[in-house]
């Protein structure tokens, strides 16, 4: 929750984990019916998140970053589109770009971070998730009607 330490990378990365693991978690819960749930990830792409960063590295740096590792913000809609329309697509599954450390390129399968699919943590971040809301999420009654 990075109540007693915040930084902003940081708080980013946790984020988008918990994003993985609450979809397939999500998924598991939806396994029995026609929900499909995806984890999808842009890659890296040269947006105005990365050129107005806050330090002087951080301005010299992201310029050439963008030229070697970024795709470009169409690009990154890629992996969003394919999971929404591609009939090949799986409920749980990880799409992201296919390129270099998986920054740009052709839509495809990924790589989960390591433990992201633990049907524990995805239990406790949902159990999480309810308590910090006060939201309960009865997918089996939901299905139902």
């Amino acid at each position: 929750m990075s109540e007693k330490s915040y930084r902003a990378m940081g708080a980013y990365a946790k984020s988008k984990r918990a994003n993985i693991v609450y979809t397939l978690e999500l998924a598991r819960r939806t396994a029995s019916s026609p929900v499909e749930a995806l984890v999808v990830h842009p890659g890296a792409a040269m947006t105005n998140l990365q050129q107005h960063g806050t330090g002087p590295l951080s301005r010299m740096v992201t310029p050439i970053a963008a030229r070697l590792l970024m795709g470009s913000a169409e690009g990154a809609a890629w992996p969003s589109l394919y999971a929404a329309t591609s009939p090949h697509v799986q409920s749980g599954w990880f799409i992201g770009p296919a390129g270099r450390d998986q920054t740009s390129g052709t839509p495809r399968p990924a790589k989960l971070p390591t433990g992201a699919d633990d049907p524990a943590e995805g239990r406790r971040l949902w159990a999480a998730s309810e308590q910090l809301t006060g939201v309960l999420f009865d997918i089996e009654a939901e299905a139902a009607v």
